[in-house]
């Protein structure tokens, strides 16, 4: 059964550690991959830089970065295509070896936090030794099952869940707000930007199920109506 698995990896243990040494006011999330050879991963990237020249340049030094290109610039974020060649033995492990698809991937200064979909709990398990073998420090936040409705609620994760539910406690979807974001993450010791970007996709999977379940019930609703 298919596995969604969030975890944590060391900066230095995985990509951009030496971008992110020289370079302050950084956000780095992974929109896709694409792998290629058994030997290189292809993120396309978003980034967001206090000063974009500056980190282009530690981006040119960093020995996990071969090449990089970039593809667009909006709102004050801009869009790369990156050349992986070094510190990725675990993503080429996830997409070449045991199937994995990583759904999210994101770093805001010490740690990559990656969210993975396994085809089943055994792939996770080898990854997890693989890791071991190899001296990568995986910290695992929360697993759950994509059938398991009931514990996986409502389709967040954990630590989603856990946000969502000191959001409503604080005050946070009352009008007014009882309180802000910033105060909000102080609350959950997260930086304003990884509580916004959990929001939006706890919100974002809220929504999704929720017109998943309307649609069904809709379709259910004009199969009663029609004449036998």
């Amino acid at each position: 059964m298919a596995t969604i698995t969030d975890f944590q990896v060391p900066i230095e243990q995985f990509a951009l550690g030496t971008t992110f040494a020289r370079v302050s006011d950084l956000y780095v999330e992974i929109e896709r991959f694409a792998a290629q050879e058994a030997d290189s991963a292809i993120p396309f990237v978003w980034v967001q830089a206090g000063e974009f020249e500056a980190f282009e340049a530690a981006l040119s030094e960093d020995p996990s970065v071969e090449a990089f290109t970039t593809l667009a610039e909006f709102d004050g974020e801009r869009f790369y295509r990156m050349n992986w060649v070094d510190e990725v033995d675990l993503v080429v492990h996830l997409l070449l070896e045991e199937d994995g698809a990583i759904t999210q991937a994101r770093c805001g200064g010490d740690t990559w936090h990656l969210q993975v979909m396994f085809p089943d709990h055994d792939s996770l398990s080898r990854t997890y030794e693989f890791c071991e073998e190899n001296g990568l420090e995986l910290t695992v936040d929360s697993i759950y099952r994509l059938d398991n409705d009931d514990e996986s609620q409502f389709g967040l994760t954990d630590s989603q869940y856990r946000t969502l539910s000191t959001a409503k406690d604080e005050g946070y979807y009352e009008v007014p707000r009882e309180t802000t974001m910033s105060e909000l993450a102080e609350e959950l010791d997260v930086s304003h930007q990884a509580l916004s970007e959990r929001l939006r996709r706890a919100h974002g999977s809220l929504v999704d199920r929720a017109l998943s379940a309307s649609k069904t019930q809709h379709e259910t609703d004009q199969s009663v109506r029609k004449p036998n």
